[in-house]
């Protein structure tokens, strides 16, 4: 019986040292796991911060040479402005020495002659068309920053009831100069659509990464020649609204159609794309607890429809 009660006691001690053990290698193990999950938290936010860089470097070539543009009308129209103004006021001199009474006909043909030399009719016309340019460039010029400070929304980080055609309308000016330049030919078939629950620069985000890629898609096809064009479609239902981004690109093979919102899948060159494009969409809209499919036939082009809630069922960030 005593060496019963002394073996049971050396168990209960192995017992007790092992659990000690266990445990000390739990939280061990459960450490590791914590920091191996927050190095790939880190790693996804870095290769998404990769991503919204190389679509900020996009953008930012676009909306310098769309800035470029209009800023250089202003600056060629300021320097003949300037001279005719400086012609009016000559004549206007002229009046004023006219209107002090000396030398009355002398200065009066030389104000005749002056009006011939300078043509004063052309020169108040030419005034009126370089004062419209200038308005035309600053108007377009203040468009594009307004464009982009839609774009960018600096409160993205909460909830707030917002315009999805005002989110799709700043994107496409920020990528005009891209769209020109393809040729490409904007169709929108808006409905009338209410204020949703978003977080708007997220969203502005995912249609910067589809109109990016049906550009590319377009691009890439060898027939360049036909017209080309990216239809955006909206509709509303009870609950959700629904965004219909077609393309008439080279098209999407079926093979590929189950893996496109994956991350790093691509069928670009090395160096064209991380991959995470669609699949940064696909987490935001999932994140807006909304869905997003494709459709597409090889040759013909590519649907993408979303479908968001108009109300969120979240409400923190």
């Amino acid at each position: 019986a005593d060496r019963i009660n002394i073996l049971k006691k050396e168990n209960e001690r192995i017992i007790k040292e092992q659990n000690i053990i266990l445990e000390q290698k739990v939280v061990e193990r459960t450490a590791e796991l914590e920091t191996t999950n927050k190095n790939l938290k880190e790693a996804e936010s870095n290769l998404i911060n990769a991503e919204k860089m190389a679509s900020l470097g996009q953008l930012t070539a676009g909306i310098s040479h769309e800035i470029n543009n209009p800023i250089n009308f202003v600056v060629s129209n300021v320097k003949p402005l300037k001279r005719d103004v400086q012609e009016i006021l000559l004549i206007l001199s002229k009046y004023l020495e006219l209107r002090d009474g000396k030398d009355f006909e002398t200065n009066q043909q030389k104000l005749i002659d002056l009006r011939k030399k300078l043509d004063i009719d052309y020169l108040t016309e030419e005034i009126n068309l370089l004062l419209q340019g200038i308005d035309e460039g600053a108007n377009r010029t203040a468009e594009i920053i307004k464009g982009l400070k839609n774009f960018a929304r600096a409160d993205e980080t909460d909830i707030k009831k917002a315009s999805v055609h005002e989110g799709i309308d700043a994107t496409l000016s920020l990528l005009n100069s891209n769209i020109q330049t393809k040729k490409i030919q904007i169709i929108k078939k808006y409905g009338q659509l209410p204020l949703i629950d978003c977080y708007p620069g997220k969203l502005n985000q995912v249609f910067m990464n589809l109109f990016n890629n049906s550009i590319q898609a377009i691009n890439s096809q060898n027939d360049l020649e036909k017209q080309q064009n990216i239809t955006i479609e909206t509709t509303a239902q009870e609950k959700n609204i629904i965004i219909t981004i077609s393309d008439t690109g080279k098209g999407i093979p079926k093979t590929n159609l189950s893996k496109i919102f994956e991350p790093f899948f691509t069928t670009k060159g090395v160096g064209e794309g991380t991959g995470l494009g669609l699949s940064i969409v696909y987490g935001i809209i999932k994140f807006h607890e909304g869905d997003v499919k494709v459709e597409s036939e090889e040759g013909l082009g590519s649907s993408f429809i979303i479908t968001l809630p108009i109300q969120l069922n979240k409400k923190e960030n």
